[in-house]
């Protein structure tokens, strides 16, 4: 497939989205926030801007399925030889309490691996997107991953998943190995803002457990053609799109932060 057009056009769908999203931000009602479980949350804006999404990606590629957070169509059934990965509003609790970041997130896929993907960061109007082999870039400029390869150096960011009990201990086990080792450690609360961040070299290690995959296949393409590596936390280089684990450095980093993760637990 020649993905050159798709990701043009992807581009431009992200920005519209992010328009839309934009202009709800400035009416938005707290009273339609629907919780999906404790501490998770979507509202109205969150499935209108998937389905606006999904109509026009399936004008686009007809023949493609869809994996999307918010359900508003049909989930891809295995026959389908390529598929889309939406996520159209991610950091919605940020978006809710009117802070930065929150992203439209679109990627495209074939059964063995990540062909392209597009996040639009709402607030600061930035466009990242990458397609397999041609690079990654921030609004059409390339961008890659930082140079830094100590630790002592690196701004590390630390995803806090929803379900507390489960990941509490390791949560609280690596962030006190790297606290205080590390140049700061920050939570942003959009994981494909994040790893968008990773791959233009504002931060060198990200990562995140109970991860989904629309939470992180267009921001793991864009850090790979960046020059990162993305792996879940045993070093797996494709086992994270299913383990629930994403680990994304700028690759100088990624053995140290293997070790200290291997340290930590359960």
């Amino acid at each position: 497939m020649r993905t050159g057009h798709i990701l043009e056009e992807v581009k431009r769908l992200a920005v519209e989205a992010g328009a839309f999203i934009a202009e709800q931000r400035r009416s938005f009602d707290l009273s339609k926030v629907e919780s999906k479980h404790s501490h998770d949350y979507v509202s109205y804006v969150d499935k209108e801007c998937e389905r606006l999404i999904v109509s026009r990606l399936k004008e686009l590629l007809p023949e493609a399925g869809f994996i999307t957070e918010e359900k508003t169509v049909e989930q891809e059934d295995g026959a389908e030889e390529y598929f889309w990965v939406v996520d159209p509003l991610d950091g919605t609790t940020n978006f809710i309490h009117g802070l930065a970041p929150y992203c439209v997130c679109i990627a495209l896929r074939n059964r063995e691996e990540l062909l392209l993907g597009v996040v639009y960061e709402v607030a600061r109007q930035e466009l990242y997107s990458a397609s397999k082999g041609q690079g990654a870039f921030l609004n059409d400029k390339p961008i890659q991953v930082s140079a830094i390869d100590d630790v002592d150096q690196a701004l590390v960011m630390v995803g806090y998943p929803y379900n507390a009990e489960d990941w509490r201990p390791f949560c609280l086990d690596i962030t006190g190995r790297l606290y205080g080792h590390c140049a700061s450690i920050r939570s942003m609360g959009s994981a494909e803002a994040e790893l968008c961040y990773v791959a233009a070299g504002k931060i060198d290690i990200y990562f995140e457990s109970f991860i989904q995959p629309w939470d992180v296949a267009a921001g793991a393409i864009i850090v790979k053609e960046a020059g990162g590596r993305v792996t879940d936390y045993d070093g797996t280089d494709e086992r994270w799109e299913s383990g629930r684990q994403v680990l994304a450095t700028n690759g100088r980093l990624h053995e140290a932060v293997l070790k200290e993760m291997r340290k930590a637990g359960p």
